[in-house]
């Protein structure tokens, strides 16, 4: 009986490049999802992202904007106001000084109608100031403009900071020497000082919340974070798989773009959370401040709670108002960290 041959076994054939670079990046969301901080922020910056997209459908289709508008919409109730020298509570008194304005034969003691926020309810889930505008609303819309100051600021920080340091560490000489001298000039620039000056310029109707966070990552990519992550660059650049690389045949931009980009990713994780950190706090103190463009955010929500307490005379601090305001602007620029952390610990791998 004739013996029948086995055929050979057909080796597997080479993972392609693309198939190679699929199994990377869900090797780098598995790392990311390990990270629970990571995960939290991812979380939170979903919420901020939600907030963002529900205002302007919930003005459009449910609210009107005479009531949640969040610079012009008012819900104010009428009450009976005692006429006092000095007010204790807005709520319940008046200041003389306001009540002749509307009325030169008032006394002291009299009772006068007068107008307050409609507060807490179920059209107002987190309450109003004390002139009537929507706690919820404002947060809602201040939401959109400070994640485009967030997002752009991080491209730009990222992108500015990434390409002083490597294009410095791979050509050295002349272009390093230019690079790095322009860090040392904008470290001298406070960004904060810097948009209160723009702020305060012709410019500063067209400034929008993208323009923003595009000159505040230019000034920080550019200065703080380009000199830290250029020593980064540096130590990269003196690793054997970049000789490797040369001996390969590999010219300045597959090195630049494949290996030495790559490798001070982990680092521009961190990097871009300052970027975006400080933006988001230094619109909300030039918005505070009054210097910013005339537009609404978080920062001009603080302003209004603090310089414009109550239009009837002295109350009791709106703490609903600074509270939520706060809150917000800690828990965005809190997430962008978190999210950072994340980033870190899945690219922060052994290195070949």
């Amino acid at each position: 009986m004739t013996a029948v041959a086995e055929p050979e076994a057909v080796p597997a054939p080479a993972p392609t490049e693309r198939a190679a670079r699929t199994v990377q990046r869900h090797a780098v969301w598995a790392r990311y999802r390990r990270s629970r901080a990571g995960m939290i922020g991812l979380v939170l910056l979903s919420v901020f992202v939600v907030m963002a997209l529900a205002y302007p459908i919930l003005i459009r289709t449910v609210w009107s904007p005479n009531l949640y508008d969040p610079e012009f919409g008012l819900d104010l109730v009428f009450v009976d106001k005692v006429v006092v020298a000095e007010p204790v509570d807005s709520r319940r008194e008046v200041a003389l000084a306001a009540a002749v304005r509307f009325d030169p034969t008032v006394q002291i003691g009299d009772t006068v109608r007068g107008s307050v926020g409609a507060g807490f309810g179920a059209a107002h889930l987190l309450g109003t100031d004390r002139v009537g505008r929507d706690i919820l609303a404002m947060l809602l819309a201040g939401a959109a403009p400070a994640l485009a100051i967030a997002v752009s600021a991080a491209l730009t920080t990222a992108v500015v900071a990434l390409t002083f340091a490597t294009l410095g560490a791979y050509f050295r000489g002349p272009v390093d020497l230019v690079l790095s001298n322009t860090s040392n000039a904008l470290l001298l620039l406070p960004a904060p000082l810097v948009m209160i000056i723009v702020g305060t310029s012709q410019y500063r109707e067209v400034f929008s919340p993208v323009g923003f966070g595009v000159l505040y990552g230019l000034l920080v990519g550019g200065g703080a974070v380009a000199v830290v992550m250029r020593s980064e660059a540096f130590s990269t650049m003196s690793k054997g798989f970049i000789d490797t690389a040369r001996a390969s045949g590999a010219g300045s931009g597959r090195i630049i773009g494949r290996h030495l980009v790559p490798s001070l990713l982990p680092l521009a994780s961190v990097s871009i959370l300052v970027g975006i950190t400080g933006a988001i706090v230094a619109d909300a103190f030039v918005s505070f401040t009054g210097f910013g463009p005339n537009r609404f955010s978080w920062g001009t929500m603080l302003s209004w709670a603090i310089a414009f307490p109550d239009l009837n005379g002295p109350g009791p601090t709106p703490w609903n108002v600074l509270i939520a305001g706060g809150l917000a602007i800690s828990l965005l620029a809190a997430s962008f960290y978190l999210v950072a952390i994340g980033i870190h610990a899945a690219f922060d791998t052994p290195q070949r």
